[in-house]
C-alpha cells in the first residue's frame, strides 16, 4: 500500500469496523483519501481489512464511478445441500456394475480369511527366527 495514509489509519479502520460490526463506503471515505487513489488500491485496503476479521459492504461507485449497484450481495460460499435418501439409492445403482456378483463373494470372503491365516503364521514364524538369531547371537558373544 502506498503512503497515501498510514498505519494509524489503517488501526482506526480496524477498530472501527470491529466497534460497528462491519465498515462502510462512508467509513472508508471519512478515513483515507479516496479520491487520489486508484481501484486497486481500495481494493487491496478492503481485502486487508476483510482479512483482519472486518466486513466492509461496499458499493460499486467507490470502486468505479459507472459502476451499477449490486441488487444483492455477494454470497462467499455455495452451500451444497447433502443428498437425499434417492440421491444415495442412484448413486449405489450406478456403482452397482463396478462390484462383483453375490455368487462370487462368499468363495472371496474365504480366500481372504485364508490369505489373512497364512499371513499371520508367517509373521509369527518370522519373529521366532528373529528371536532364536538373536538369543544364539547372545550366546556366541557371551554376554
Amino acid at each position: 500500500m502506498q503512503s497515501a495514509f498510514d498505519s494509524n489509519t489503517l488501526d482506526r479502520l480496524i477498530s472501527l469496523g470491529r466497534k460497528q460490526g462491519h465498515l462502510t463506503n462512508q467509513d472508508l471515505e471519512a478515513n483515507l483519501p479516496i479520491a487520489s487513489m486508484s481501484a486497486e488500491e481500495i481494493a487491496l485496503i478492503v481485502v486487508h481489512l476483510e482479512e483482519t476479521g472486518v466486513p466492509v459492504e461496499l458499493e460499486d461507485s467507490l470502486i468505479s464511478p459507472n459502476a451499477k449497484p449490486n441488487p444483492a450481495p455477494a454470497r462467499s460460499a455455495e452451500i451444497i445441500p447433502f443428498p437425499d435418501r434417492a440421491a444415495a439409492a442412484r448413486m449405489r445403482r450406478r456403482t452397482a456394475p463396478l462390484q462383483k456378483g453375490q455368487a462370487s463373494q462368499p468363495e472371496t470372503a474365504q480366500s481372504a480369511q485364508q490369505e489373512k491365516r497364512t499371513a499371520h503364521w508367517a509373521v509369527a514364524v518370522s519373529g521366532l527366527l528373529v528371536l532364536l538369531l538373536l538369543v544364539g547371537l547372545i550366546m556366541m558373544l557371551g554376554v
